[in-house]
């Protein structure tokens, strides 16, 4: 399967919740990156999280430097909730607007047990 293809288990509300399909379901170019990016990543991830989740159901994946937590979203939606639903996404990120955009869209999204925690803010004090 290609990479800038959208998966049958995919959420395509969550698609659009993260801007990579339109309100009508279609991409454009940079959303399309997007994709390739994320669908990349999740494709070279996919096998360690098979593995882990045979010894360890209730592992815990740490985006660091979430962003928009697309990655995030994206391995829950394609992997945790299908294969590992014990398992918890976190994702870390330091600036508070990202931090409210994920948290609201993991509350409008997905507010059963799949998203227990996707976003949480490090406060630096300099």
């Amino acid at each position: 399967m290609s990479t800038t293809e959208i998966r049958p288990e995919q959420s395509h509300e969550l698609l659009k919740a993260l801007h990579i399909l339109t309100r009508d379901g279609k991409m454009n170019q940079d959303s399309r990156r997007k994709l390739k990016q994320v669908n990349h990543l999740f494709q070279f991830i996919e096998p360690m999280l098979k593995k882990l989740g045979e010894t360890h159901p209730e592992f815990c994946v740490v985006d660091h430097g979430a962003g928009k937590s697309y990655l995030g979203f994206i391995l829950v939606d394609l992997f945790l909730r299908h294969h590992a639903p014990e398992a918890t996404m976190v994702g870390i990120e330091t600036r508070p607007e990202l931090v409210t955009t994920s948290t609201s869209q993991t509350t409008r999204l997905r507010p059963d047990a799949f998203f227990k925690s996707v976003c949480c803010a490090i406060n630096h004090h300099t």
